[in-house]
C-alpha cells in the first residue's frame, strides 16, 4: 500500500520483540490495516500517550515488508486517559473493539462501520448512568450488523415484505430465514416478544434522547432478551471467542464498596 494519513481507531495490539507492537487499525477509507509500530513502547514523540485499544486519532501509515504496513505516527484526536483509569470504561471499549475486529474484515472502505464505532466509543467514555451503559452496546451490535448487511429484518416479513404481526405469543422470527415473518410464513417459527423487537428498532433511531428513553423504559427482562438476541445474531459471524466478555464477568463479580454510614 502507498503511504496514507487517515483517521483511525486502534482495535488490537500485540507486543513483539523488545519495543515493537503489532497494531490493527480500523479506518473509514481503507478498512482494517495491520501495522507494525517500531519502538512504540518507548517512543513518546511518535506515539504520545501510547497506543491503547480504543484510542482514536490520526495515523501516518506507510508501505512495509510483507503483509504488515508501517505505523509511523499516531496523533490522538481525543483524550483517551479514562481507558487506563476506569475499568468499566475499559471493559466497554475493549468489547466494542474486539467485536469490530472479529466482524469487520478486509481493506474495503467502510465509513459507516467506522462511524458506528467512533460513536460507540464516545458514548462509552461519556458520564452515563451505569444502568444505561448496556444500551450503547446493544445499539452498536445492531448498528454494526446493519452496516455489514447482517442484520435480520425487524419490521417487515423477511420473505414477502408484509408488516410483522404480533400475537399473544410474540412475533414470528427466524434468523435463518432473514428475520421476522408474517402470519403466512410463520409456520414452525419461534416467537420473540414484540417489546424486544421494538427496543431493537428504537435503539437504531438517530435521536439519542429517544434511544435513552426507550432503553430506560424497557423492563429488565426485555433488556436481557435483547442482549441474548444480539449475541445469537452475532455468534455465527465470529472467528473465535470474545475474550472481553469474560472481563465483563470479572468486573461484575467485584465486591461492591460498602455504603457510607
Amino acid at each position: 500500500m502507498s503511504a496514507i494519513v487517515t483517521p483511525a481507531v486502534i482495535l488490537r495490539t500485540q507486543p513483539i520483540r523488545e519495543s515493537d507492537l503489532i497494531v490493527v487499525l480500523l479506518t473509514p477509507g481503507h478498512g482494517k490495516i495491520d501495522c507494525i509500530a517500531r519502538g512504540a513502547r518507548r517512543s513518546r514523540r511518535r506515539f504520545p500517550g501510547g497506543l491503547p485499544v480504543g484510542a482514536r486519532g490520526q495515523v501516518d501509515v506507510g508501505r512495509g515488508r510483507g503483509s504488515l504496513a508501517v505505523l509511523s505516527s499516531f496523533a490522538p484526536s481525543s483524550d483517551h486517559g479514562r481507558l487506563g483509569r476506569d475499568l468499566d470504561v475499559f471493559a466497554y471499549v475493549a468489547y466494542l473493539c474486539e467485536l469490530s475486529d472479529q466482524l469487520v474484515g478486509g481493506s474495503a472502505s467502510d465509513p459507516t462501520a467506522f462511524a458506528w464505532l467512533c460513536e460507540a466509543i464516545e458514548a462509552a467514555l461519556a458520564p452515563t448512568p451505569a444502568e444505561a451503559k448496556p444500551g450503547l452496546l446493544r445499539r452498536y451490535e445492531l448498528g454494526l450488523l446493519e452496516s455489514l448487511g447482517l442484520l435480520p429484518a425487524l419490521a417487515e416479513c423477511s420473505v414477502c415484505g408484509s408488516p410483522g404481526h404480533a400475537t399473544e405469543e410474540g412475533v414470528a422470527f427466524s434468523a435463518a430465514r432473514g428475520g421476522i415473518l408474517c402470519l403466512a410464513h410463520a409456520r414452525m417459527a419461534r416467537r420473540i416478544p414484540a417489546a424486544v423487537l421494538g427496543l431493537a428498532s428504537a435503539l437504531l433511531e438517530p435521536d439519542p434522547e429517544d434511544r435513552a428513553r426507550a432503553y430506560a423504559e424497557a423492563d429488565r427482562e426485555t433488556r436481557r432478551d435483547l442482549r441474548d438476541l444480539c449475541r445469537e445474531l452475532i455468534a455465527p459471524h465470529l472467528r473465535g471467542e470474545l475474550r472481553s466478555l469474560a472481563f465483563f464477568a470479572q468486573i461484575a463479580a467485584r465486591p461492591k464498596p460498602p455504603a457510607p454510614e
